[in-house]
């Protein structure tokens, strides 16, 4: 590879758990209300997304010329995607965006500063990242009551997957009881705030609403089961797997 752009493998976010905060609002977007302009930007988000890592590399004070080319590329992306579904769908799509903004910047802050191992941290990010799923129901013609009602399903969805790894991790990590316990709090809140929403806004909608709900209920069991050591590619594929039926599932309790 040439010196003009760095080495792909520097220019992917590292951590696993980010790529499903972004693939997951993104296909369940595109799979509720498909178009041209919902596609534009998912893209969009992509390109900002792949932008992370040379943007804090130049924060950061690194003087690679390649790192600050591909942040402007990437960016130039972004910028020309997000105009395309401006004119697709008008400016009715940056209303949710507006509403995610705060959490956007204070994910991005929480990111410069290395503090994104904070479960508050996550979970802002988790929250930003499920923005996009509102902002192309809303570029796809959606109404902003669809819109907030997708983001607050992922949302729910990935903060209490983050809590639930939180905790399985720091029992692998075989942290004091007292840590554990802890951990463990948000598990049941944040499960117990899935399941009850889910009850409250998805049961009463269908087969497909109660059986999201069902789902939710089979997550929190899975989440207090206790710990047993698992091969990391094994783990992978569970959670990916997992991840692909709740997506499913949820799409058509939505619909």
């Amino acid at each position: 590879m040439t010196r003009f752009f760095p080495p792909v493998k520097t220019l992917l976010p590292a951590e696993h758990g980010s790529w499903f905060m972004l693939g997951f609002p993104l296909a369940l977007g595109l799979l509720l209300r498909p178009s041209w302009a919902a596609l534009c930007l998912g893209l969009a988000a992509l390109s900002c997304f792949l932008a992370r890592p040379p943007l804090r590399r130049v924060i950061n004070g690194q003087r690679d010329q390649a790192q600050l080319r591909a942040l402007l590329a990437f960016g130039g992306l972004a910028a020309t995607f997000t105009s395309t579904a401006f004119l697709l769908s008008g400016p009715g799509f940056l209303i949710p965006l507006a509403c995610v903004a705060p959490l956007i910047l204070f994910a991005l802050w929480a990111d410069a500063q290395r503090a994104v191992r904070s479960l508050t941290v996550e979970m802002a990010a988790q929250g930003a990242f499920a923005g996009l799923a509102a902002t192309m129901l809303v570029a796809s013609g959606g109404t902003l009551t669809e819109a907030a009602r997708a983001w607050l399903f992922v949302t729910l969805v990935g903060a209490a997957n983050l809590a639930h790894v939180r905790r399985f991790l720091g029992q692998a990590h075989g942290l004091e009881a007292s840590e554990l316990r802890r951990r463990m709090l948000p598990v049941h809140l944040l499960h117990v705030l899935l399941l009850v929403t889910s009850i409250f806004l998805l049961a009463g909608r269908g087969s497909a609403g109660a059986l999201w709900s069902g789902w939710t209920a089979l997550l929190y069991l899975r989440a207090l089961l206790p710990h047993r050591p698992t091969p990391a590619r094994t783990l992978g594929w569970r959670e990916g797997g997992l991840s692909v039926i709740g997506l499913m599932l949820l799409w058509r309790a939505l619909l």
